[in-house]
């Protein structure tokens, strides 16, 4: 039986408002959340236990079950983001705003500073944006509760919403929105009054934003590596965008 207590598993991809959810959920269960090292082998030093809320988690749907067994009580949900738009925020976030004292950052950004934009982009699509199709695809086929971060972003209070119904996180209406309007991407980017910075972490989080950025050579690129994932994931009827 499924209890209130059961832990709760946040999993996602890289550029899907991991973060701001995180925040959200630490603010609505303080001391409850558990911040993963992203890998699933945290879990074999780190027990699971009643009442924790783990996020989030970057991986694949079988890595996690691996770790996390299906039979166990839990309450799991999955946040994906149009991959169109992960790629261009995962350009930007190499290319400008992460820390080069990671090394997973140093290397990716030296190779950028020296491609123009356009052939930065197609480099993410081509590599980086692999990883996190394949995150999102396997989440997809699994059952699992999926939330779309767009609906964060466009439907925030009823969202939100419906992520503390699922997690059976219970608090009056009145808390609920202030925890949510005290995290909103508009609060937390008020000094730049709606202007686009490159070099920001959040940069500017806008659903459709990859349209300001692709053109026709990315989009035959993005197409010809992750096919109609974009069909699957509900972002598109068909593959003639």
């Amino acid at each position: 039986m499924l209890t209130s207590s059961a832990p709760i598993f946040h999993v996602t991809h890289w550029k899907a408002g991991s973060q701001w959810v995180h925040d959200v959920l630490n603010a609505a269960a303080p001391g409850r959340v558990v911040r993963p090292t992203g890998d699933v082998s945290f879990f074999a030093k780190h027990r699971v236990s009643d009442g924790e809320i783990y996020s989030p988690l970057y991986d694949a749907y079988d890595r996690f079950r691996a770790a996390v067994s299906a039979d166990r009580p839990q309450r799991t949900f999955a946040v994906i983001r149009d991959a169109r738009d992960t790629a261009v925020s995962w350009y930007f976030s190499l290319r400008y705003s992460h820390t080069t004292r990671d090394q997973a950052v140093k290397e990716p950004r030296e190779v950028l500073s020296r491609l123009s934009k356009d052939d930065g982009l197609a480099m993410i699509i081509a590599s980086h944006l692999r990883t996190a199709v394949w995150i999102q695809q396997t989440w997809l086929e699994s059952g699992v509760k999926v939330f779309r971060y767009e609906d964060f972003r466009q439907r925030q209070y009823e969202t939100f919403d419906e992520l503390f119904d699922y997690c059976a996180i219970h608090l009056p209406e009145r808390k609920r929105r202030r925890i949510i309007d005290k995290n909103s991407f508009e609060r937390k980017t008020w000094w730049r009054f709606g202007f686009e910075s490159w070099r920001s972490h959040l940069r500017k989080g806008q659903a459709g934003d990859w349209k300001n950025h692709f053109n026709e050579r990315h989009k035959q690129l993005f197409k010809s590596h992750y096919g109609d994932i974009l069909v699957r994931a509900g972002y598109e009827t068909d593959n003639n965008w």
